[in-house]
């Protein structure tokens, strides 16, 4: 209370001081202190920014109100005598979309299938090397390129809707000396066996526009001027290419076809992280092909992240 009524003998200190003029300031350091107005009326007498102390008085220098930052104190006259009621203004929940996510940047991540069933080639009388598509995991690998972000954020800034658009280059990478081709031009998914002398690699590529949702939390730990975020959400895809590629030592082949793939995908996100780094796993929910078109497989991706380089 002392420290109050301290700041208010200093406003109006200020306000004898310079009564003269209708707007009076008083600096320190290039900032307002002290800020008189008189607008003929009343007297203004505010101390510090906008969440600092205001002094509210009439031509007859009766105390109106007295605001500290979100709480008034009111002078009010009544036919009972004179009292002071006390309010506390609601802090705004606005949203706008100025927010510092952590989406737009360059990820790299090992891909695998977090499900697999080949039971669809239990069922055609051609023999196929069992599980085909395993994966050569240190090179199948996949890169994202989010180019664009967008986020709407609480007023406190700790946290907000992410969303954005970005390309993911996928490769899955064949562990077996095999490539793959549609049966017929227009059939299932099938293996074709390569001479295992001299391959380098086999593998499929797939690539896809994406968009998130994401939820991305600030949390209060700190590490230097960095804080740690949280983020999980959806990521959807549609897919706008996709190749084979097998090399030998001076010899490269590629096919394009859509290899019976699902147009579209989804993956459930998971993120954690501090400033221009993050750790992030996608959870794939859809089949990378199309029901009885080829094997059921689901792919899943671990890797790390730098947004805003």
């Amino acid at each position: 209370m002392k420290q109050l009524l301290a700041l208010v003998l200093c406003g109006f200190f200020a306000l004898n001081l310079f009564a003269q003029n209708d707007t009076t300031k008083v600096k320190m350091m290039k900032k307002n202190v002290v800020t008189v107005v008189e607008d003929g009326r009343t007297t203004h007498v505010k101390v510090g920014n906008d969440r600092g102390v205001e002094v509210i008085t009439d031509d007859w220098g009766d105390t109106t109100h007295v605001r500290v930052g979100r709480r008034t104190f009111r002078v009010i006259e009544g036919s009972n005598g004179t009292y002071l009621k006390i309010d506390k203004e609601e802090k705004k929940k606005e949203w706008t979309g100025s927010f510092n996510p952590h989406w737009a940047g360059l990820e790299f991540g090992m891909n695998m299938y977090r499900q697999s069933d080949y039971s669809l080639y239990q069922t055609i009388n051609t023999p196929v090397p069992e599980d085909f598509m395993d994966l050569h995991y240190g090179k199948s690998i996949t890169v994202n390129l989010n180019f664009a972000e967008w986020a709407f954020k609480n007023e406190a800034n700790n946290f907000g809707l992410v969303t954005g658009l970005g390309f993911s280059f996928m490769d899955f990478t064949f562990d077996q000396p095999i490539t793959i081709e549609k049966q017929g031009g227009d059939g299932i998914v099938m293996p074709v066996a390569l001479n295992p002398d001299g391959l380098k690699k086999s593998k499929l590529n797939l690539t896809y526009l994406t968009a998130p949702l994401i939820l991305e939390v600030k949390t209060p730990l700190r590490m230097g001027n960095s804080r740690l975020y949280l983020a999980a959400g959806v990521i959807g895809g549609v897919n706008i290419g996709s190749h084979t590629k097998f090399k030998y030592k001076g010899d490269k082949e590629k096919l394009r076809s859509n290899f019976n793939l699902n147009p579209f995908k989804y993956d459930l996100t998971g993120r954690i992280g501090f400033g221009d780094f993050c750790v992030f796993v996608n959870y794939g929910m859809t089949p990378m092909f199309k029901e009885n078109r080829g094997p059921e497989l689901i792919p899943v991706t671990f890797g790390i992240s730098f947004p805003n380089i």
